[in-house]
């Protein structure tokens, strides 16, 4: 079976998924009978296997407990609005002061050059003109003008005769005429009679250029600010929730992850497992907070718990005007059958004074085999001091550990321990290595 839903309200969106079943593995119980056989292009010959079981040879009656196998699975995820906006705002007095600034340059730059443009266009008219003109009386005064006449006549069958037609040209051009006279006539027995007239065209001549003072104003007019929200609001973040289930007759497992924004912001992961066999049970567990009071600081912290490992994490880290701290610390226990482990690691920093740095790690061990005959305990220590300052600069290290043991029902030992230190100012470098160590063999050295 399965199930699916969703959902979208103005508190909360979520989303949720089933599915559960049931499994039947009876068959592993048939038992099975395997012939002998010889392997193909070999000497090789299988033995003969009868009545072999698969649920309980291969050991899954005490992993498993029963052959009628269920599960139930389940994923859920939430998201709760946050009722809370950001406001941002939109920077349009600055927007609408930049436009109309260029806009103001913009018109005086056509300005210019329309000006520019005008006062080329004018002289270059007037300089036409003068050329035009001046050109026009030099051939008026060399050149006499020019009369093409057309002699009178009669007009056959109805005698009606046409006086001369008469056409002037100018001094100093044929193409057109600077006047005509047109023919009289007389029309016999009806005495209408048609004078002659006198057409005179005027010659093309360049008149006076005035340009008016605001001819081709161009101006791009200018922007106001509209009647639109100065701030935009956006929706905080909300709290996100997920969870996690599967369930089974051999192991049970729980995930639940967490986002919240509150006064903090916090980050939350938990998975654990519950099962009929211990090595599979466990926990991890770890959280996260942001605070934005005073400052910023950011602590985590992580724990892990099994059967044969333990473990923790803690670190902090805080920003202030007048300060940077931070703080690491870590530990870890191992226990196995052959093997016992703790560890421990530190690490603080901080500038209130001067920038300091700290460092140190611990380990023990005990290591016991008796299919390998042999044995080993030790410790491991370090530590690790830095500090510094614009006048100087001091780092300091020291190294110890020791290792006692058997192999072969051989005993051995041995220790060994260094330490350094480096100074450094205006005077010059200092510097020191120190260095130490024993080991002893039984029956060797």
């Amino acid at each position: 079976n399965h199930n699916f839903s969703a959902g979208n309200n103005e508190n909360s969106i979520e989303a949720h998924a089933g599915i559960n079943g049931e499994a039947n593995l009876d068959f592993l119980n048939i038992p099975l009978t395997i012939p002998k056989l010889t392997l193909p292009y070999t000497r090789l010959t299988t033995p003969q296997v009868k009545d072999f079981s698969l649920w309980e040879r291969t050991g899954l009656k005490e992993f498993l407990k029963t052959t009628k196998q269920s599960f139930d699975f389940s994923v859920k995820a939430q998201y709760k609005k946050n009722k809370d906006r950001h406001s941002i705002s939109i920077p349009l007095d600055a927007f609408y002061a930049f436009i109309n600034q260029n806009i103001n340059s913009f018109n005086r730059h056509v300005e210019k050059v329309r000006s520019k443009t005008l006062d080329l266009f004018t002289k270059s008219y007037n300089k036409a003109k003068i050329t035009f003109d001046k050109y026009k009386v030099e051939q008026s005064l060399n050149n006499q003008p020019r009369i093409f006449q057309i002699p009178g006549y009669t007009i056959p069958v109805v005698n009606a005769e046409v006086s001369p037609l008469t056409v002037e040209m100018f001094a100093f051009g044929y193409v057109f005429p600077k006047e005509i006279r047109t023919p009289s006539f007389t029309t016999p027995g009806s005495g209408v009679i048609v004078p002659s007239y006198t057409l005179t065209i005027p010659f093309l001549e360049l008149p006076p250029l005035q340009i008016p003072g605001d001819f081709l104003k161009c101006s791009l007019p200018e922007f106001n600010k509209l009647s639109i929200p100065s701030t935009i609001l956006i929706p905080a973040m909300g709290n996100v929730t997920y969870d996690f289930s599967f369930k089974s007759s051999v192991i049970t497992l729980n995930t639940n992850v967490g986002l919240y924004n509150q006064s903090d912001v916090v980050a939350h992961f938990l998975a654990s497992s519950s099962s009929v066999i211990d090595t599979l049970q466990y926990k991890l567990e770890g959280t996260s907070s942001l605070t934005r009071k005073r400052g910023l600081k950011l602590a985590t912290a992580l724990s892990l718990n099994n059967k044969f490992v333990e473990g923790h994490h803690d670190s902090t880290i805080s920003f202030t005007k007048k300060n940077i701290d931070a703080s690491v610390t870590t530990t870890a226990k191992v226990q196995i059958p052959i093997l016992k482990m703790d560890f421990k690691q530190e690490l603080t920093g901080n500038t209130k004074s001067k920038p300091t740095i700290s460092s140190s790690i611990e380990l023990k061990y005990d290591f016991n085999s008796t299919k390998l005959y042999s044995a080993a305990t030790g410790t491991v220590d370090h530590k690790l001091s830095l500090e510094s300052l614009t006048s100087y600069f001091s780092i300091e290290s020291s190294n110890k550990g020791d290792i006692k043991g058997s192999v072969l029902s051989q005993e051995y030992s041995g220790t060994i321990a260094s330490e350094v230190s480096t100074y450094l100012n205006s005077k010059g470098p200092r510097s020191s290595v120190k260095l130490q160590g024993t080991s002893k063999v039984d029956g060797i050295w």
